[in-house]
């Protein structure tokens, strides 16, 4: 819904209500979107404004706003709660927002002065305070030498005191008053228009004072080229107060202006002394380079008078700027030579110690990935990696599921815009790394035996505090004769306490998968209770030495429930004995060879390691170096 607009005809409103429609958070900042605002969205060549939204439980101090497909976006810090649907109240910082009405104004005067002054000046852009920059952008010329004329007629319209109006109208509207556009405009709303006096109506959108009478003083400091155009800048004086914005010198930018209009014979006597003051040049020779041969450097300025010249000069000018080039060039590296030989070497004392350079390390995942390599390579397992693009017949259809399994469903899985192969289905992004499973069982030749950990990424659609759409799994496969229950069981308690520490433990509950046959869900204990789900299983209690002295008192519970794992055991992932149709897939047969799987995410497992209490898994993946130099 867009958001309506107050400040376009209550300039001068510093409070109101309104609602709150939506609350975004973004790290530090906080941005909230209301049904209606007095705060000024910056745009237009106007700053933002700043101020305060107030709801019943919390304040935001509004630092910057923006303009966002109709709707204002206001953004700042937060202390406290805003929630939404609730009516908050808007207080606008008056002072700014004053001196952005001062500043915007004058614009409008400024470009009304240069029209008065040169009738056929276009304006095409402005700027009223953004960056601390005041100007009005021509696309025809301002000729530095009608600045003392500009800045009577800005006086003259400042002492008139006349009003100033503004009103919404049709694009049809516009043109039917022959209003001047300096740029296109949409045609499918209204669009706002301010007239200063009787002098024509001019596009607009900021917040305008109610007369030039108002205005402070305006002073016209110059007028400096850019490329094609050229800038009328402007500045303001508060009562009681110098000029408020940096701007350029007016002797900088006339020059400015008369080097773009060089002619071939006025060219030919810049050369000549551009020559005569290297001569008596002081700078070291770096500094020499970046004055005359750098970017902004005499000799770019001279370059662009080219553009300028009749097409008959531009040949020789060319020549001449080619020459000079060349000159600069022999002169500079004559200099440096020079330098270099009468430099005397500085004393370097050898025996004093080197900064050492920052050095970072392995990403908290791919850690976890070696550590986990590293525990099963000791039991015999082979580290593998296959494809996180794959085939449907090898993540899906091998594995036991059919064509209508909930996985297979477009909401649930990222199947990728390629050409159908008629034998092994649409490809996809892997779900899981049990893809692995068959194309491990080709790769050997469908020849037991078979140990193997494969680590990848998997994407699925989900994302929450718990889940992000890309995650990590190891998937872990064992084929040989006689595998049982009791291999894996045995397997996955030299896991946990190779991961979490010794005397962790591992569960196994009855569950379903479609791919393993019995299926599991596999537990490990948590390593703050120890597994029992309490914390001082034997009474030891903190506070029961207190009420062992004061019996009066009824004493609490030796035991406190445990608020990490809450019942001793967390949820880590599944495990089964492979199912034989999943081995005939591979090319086994199941009467002779059996096997076990198992496989989770890489983050679950990482974030439940003791000391870490990770609540948000997505912090893994923020980029914050303050939480990734901790691991």
């Amino acid at each position: 819904m867009p958001t309506k607009l107050l400040y376009f005809s209550k300039a001068y409103q510093q409070t109101a209500t309104a609602k709150v429609i939506q609350v975004l958070r973004d790290g530090p900042q906080t941005g909230i979107i209301l049904d209606q605002t007095l705060f000024y969205p910056q745009g237009g060549g106007q700053p933002a404004d700043q101020g305060s939204i107030i709801a019943e439980l919390g304040n935001l101090a509004v630092s910057h706003v923006s303009y966002n497909g109709g709707e204002v976006l206001h953004k700042g810090k937060l202390v406290g709660e805003v929630k939404e649907g609730e009516t908050v109240t808007l207080e606008v910082f008056w002072p700014l927002r004053y001196q952005h009405m001062q500043q915007h104004t004058a614009g409008h005067i400024v470009d009304q002065a240069v029209k008065n002054v040169l009738p056929e000046s276009k304006s095409i852009d402005g700027n009223h305070g953004i960056s601390k920059r005041m100007y009005i952008e021509f696309s025809t010329e301002v000729s530095a030498v009608a600045v003392s004329k500009i800045q009577t007629a800005v006086n003259e319209i400042v002492e008139s005191a006349v009003p100033i109006t503004s009103e919404m109208v049709s694009y049809e509207e516009l043109v039917r008053r022959q209003i001047k556009l300096p740029f296109d405009l949409p045609k499918n709303k209204e669009l706002r228009i301010v007239q200063i006096g009787k002098y024509p109506a001019m596009p607009d959108g900021g917040t305008q004072l109610s007369g030039t009478g108002e205005s402070w003083p305006i002073t016209i400091v110059g007028v400096d080229l850019k490329e094609s155009s050229w800038r009328v800048i402007y500045s303001l004086t508060a009562p009681g107060k110098t000029a408020q914005l940096e701007v350029p010198e007016p002797e900088k930018t006339k020059e400015k202006a008369e080097k773009a209009t060089l002619s071939l014979s006025k060219l030919r006597e810049r050369i000549a002394d551009l020559k005569a003051q290297l001569s008596f040049e002081q700078t070291t020779g770096e500094e020499r380079k970046t004055k005359y041969l750098g970017k902004k450097g005499y000799f770019n300025e001279l370059a662009q008078v080219m553009k300028n010249l009749e097409a008959a000069d531009r040949k020789e000018a060319g020549q001449l700027l080619n020459d000079v080039k060349t000159y600069l060039e022999k002169q500079l590296q004559r200099h440096l030579q020079e330098q270099a030989q009468n430099q005397v070497a500085a004393w370097v004392d050898l025996s004093i110690p080197g900064v050492k350079p920052v050095v970072g390390h392995m990403h908290p995942v791919s850690q976890a990935m070696e550590e986990i390599t590293q525990i099963f390579e000791r039991i015999g397992f082979t580290r593998v990696r296959y494809p996180e693009v794959d085939w449907d017949h090898y993540v899906f259809e091998a594995l036991n599921m059919p064509p209508n399994h909930p996985a297979r469903d477009e909401w649930e899985t990222f199947f990728v815009e390629a050409p159908i192969d008629k034998k092994l289905g649409k490809v996809v992004l892997t779900t899981h790394t049990s893809n692995g499973q068959v194309h491990e069982m080709e790769r050997l030749n469908s020849t037991p035996p078979i140990r193997m950990v494969n680590i990848g990424r998997c994407y699925r659609r989900q994302q929450d505090a718990t889940h992000t759409q890309m995650f990590h799994q190891f998937e872990g496969l064992v084929v040989d004769k006689g595998i049982n229950i009791q291999h894996l069981k045995g397997t996955l308690d030299y896991f946990a306490q190779e991961f979490y520490g010794p005397g962790t433990k591992s569960r196994i509950r009855p569950f379903h998968f479609q791919f393993t046959e019995p299926s599991f869900e596999v537990d490990f204990s948590c390593h703050i209770c120890g597994g029992t789900g309490v914390l001082n299983p034997e009474g030891n209690h903190p506070a029961k030495a207190y009420w062992s002295k004061n019996s009066n008192e009824k004493q609490p519970e030796a035991e406190t429930k445990c608020k990490f794992c809450k019942s001793g055991w967390h949820e880590v992932g599944g495990a089964g004995m492979v199912h034989p149709n999943v081995l005939k897939a591979g090319g086994i047969d199941p009467e002779v060879y059996t096997g076990f799987a198992f496989g989770w995410g890489i983050e679950r497992t990482y974030t439940l390691k003791p000391g870490l209490n990770i609540d948000d898994i997505r912090l893994i993946y923020g980029g914050d170096l303050r939480f990734l130099e901790q691991f």
